[in-house]
């Protein structure tokens, strides 16, 4: 008879993941992983890499930022998903915003060139903007400055603290230059009859002539920076700041601004750098210039955008061919009439 070893008992397994051990503890602690965060992470870093692909102005790529910051905020899909009905949703969401037409329109465009890039750039397959209208907007009117208006501004600015610089600036603005585009100007830039626009809004550069009162008004300034002891090259900023906090540096886009606001304050004009080009554009249709020659000075891209110059020099043009016919004094002759040499 064979004696059979008795039987052992074989233990029950015990089962040890891997992040219970302390190695995988002490790992995991020091290389958190945050999963959720990831798809928000990618969506700005597409965000990134169109805003690097543009040539885009500082304060046009911040209000392209703006822009797609309003969609990330109210949508939390990756763009790959997102549908036609999400830019319908997201078109409606701004309505209900109480945003200006204007502004709807503008995000929509944005977000419509967003993800043209994408396509263009393979990271999604279908573009989900091309369906969605546009708010119509009423046609933009000229908001240029009366002759009046404009003499009332040369007087405040020659009783400011600086009235050499601010006579200069708002001598340059009344060529039609953007705000963003006098900041950029060096002294290089000016040659005694022209500007040299090197940075300009989409690429708008280009040259623009100067009236004998700018050119005046631009060599009085440089000609006083140097009588205070200044060191000037051709690199130097053509603007400099007068303010306590930045002194002595170039002007900015919002130094203009806040030179505008205490100018706009002291005449009770509604004043902003931008209405200086509106009257530059006016002044040329109402002396009879050829539109390609203005747009050309004006650095304008769209005939469409020129158009509202036009429009109201035309107005204007036939008010006074009206009082010629009918023999009266036109009241308006003042605040038509164009600026001065």
């Amino acid at each position: 008879m064979v004696e059979l070893t008795p039987r052992r008992e074989i233990p029950t397994p015990q089962l040890q993941f891997l992040s219970d051990l302390p190695e995988e503890r002490s790992k995991q602690a020091a290389e958190p992983v945050e999963i959720r965060s990831l798809p928000v992470e990618i969506r700005s870093l597409r965000i990134e890499e169109f805003l690097q692909a543009r040539s885009l102005s500082p304060n046009s790529k911040k209000a392209y930022l703006q822009d797609l910051q309003r969609f990330l905020n109210w949508s939390d899909k990756s763009w790959g998903t997102v549908t036609r009905r999400d830019v319908a949703l997201f078109k409606t969401h701004l309505i209900n915003q109480n945003l200006a037409p204007a502004t709807v329109n503008r995000s929509l465009t944005t977000l419509g060139n967003f993800f043209g890039w994408m396509l263009e750039s393979d990271h999604v397959t279908k573009d989900p903007t091309t369906a969605i209208d546009l708010l119509p907007l009423p046609e933009p009117e000229a908001k240029d400055l009366s002759y009046e208006e404009v003499c009332r501004i040369y007087a405040i600015a020659q009783s400011r603290s600086h009235p050499e610089r601010d006579i200069a600036l708002i001598s340059v603005l009344l060529h039609g230059l953007r705000a963003g585009e006098v900041s950029a100007l060096d002294v290089g830039d000016f040659d005694k009859t022209r500007l040299h626009i090197r940075k300009g809004k989409s690429d708008s550069k280009g040259r623009v002539p100067l009236k004998a009162q700018a050119v005046n008004d631009l060599n009085r300034y440089i000609t006083w920076r140097k009588e205070r002891g200044e060191v000037i090259e051709a690199s130097s900023p053509l603007f400099l700041s007068c303010s306590r906090r930045s002194r002595g540096s170039r002007l900015t886009y919002w130094g203009i601004r806040d030179v505008m606001d205490a100018i706009r304050e002291a005449t009770q004009i509604d004043l902003n750098a931008h209405r200086f080009r509106h009257t530059f554009a006016t002044d040329l249709a109402l002396r009879g210039i050829d539109s390609q020659h203005g747009m050309t000075l004006t650095r304008h891209k769209s005939p469409q955008s020129y158009k509202i110059y036009t429009k109201r020099a035309q107005q204007l043009a036939a008010e006074r061919a009206f009082y010629e016919v009918v023999g009266e004094a036109n009241p308006q002759d003042e605040a038509s009439e164009p600026l001065t040499e």
